[in-house]
């Protein structure tokens, strides 16, 4: 077999869409997915074949509701989602904040879900949207195995040291 395997291909066609109800032309799809436009068209066209993009009337591609369908399946996060929407819920009227739930995969974690606070700060994550694990993931990192914990240190460390903010609430050694 030569070249990327048409499957891979596919995912990266699909992997190009970061919005929620985003609309891509042919040319941003095809760039986004770093493949040539002929590439991207057949794919995108097989893809629309089966109903997991959508063609919208200006042309653009849009994700199609059978990804929906299929991905609503995914055990990792139906299962803890029904499991844990009470509490979600409790915790989200008791604070009036937004409340995330989310699955850590690798050195990142993938938003199962949102129950966004009407008068709060607007959120930049989506359903089933990566989030790092620094910041709204840090309780998913603090559980992870011992070698993800160093790799996403050294990351945020190495990142922001040359800023000088990094830890903001480290203790030094004159510290209590």
């Amino acid at each position: 077999m030569h070249g990327e395997p048409v499957l891979e291909r596919a995912f990266r066609v699909l992997g190009a869409f970061t919005e929620a109800g985003e609309g891509l032309a042919l040319h941003t799809l095809a760039a986004r997915a770093g493949l040539p436009k002929s590439t991207t068209s057949r794919i995108a066209a097989q893809l629309t074949d089966v109903g997991a993009l959508e063609r919208v009337d200006n042309g653009d591609f849009v994700v199609g509701l059978h990804l929906l369908e299929i991905t609503s399946l995914a055990p990792r996060g139906h299962g803890l989602r029904a499991a844990a929407l009470q509490f979600m819920q409790d915790l989200h009227r008791v604070t009036g904040r937004h409340i995330l739930l989310a699955v850590r995969d690798g050195d990142e974690a993938v938003l199962v879900e949102r129950l966004s606070a009407r008068d709060a700060a607007a959120v930049k994550y989506r359903v089933g949207g990566r989030l790092p694990l620094f910041g709204a993931g840090i309780a998913l990192l603090a559980h992870a195995p011992g070698r993800i914990r160093r790799k996403r240190w050294r990351a945020r460390t190495t990142r922001s040291a040359s800023a000088g903010s990094w830890p903001p609430y480290a203790r030094t050694a004159s510290a209590p």
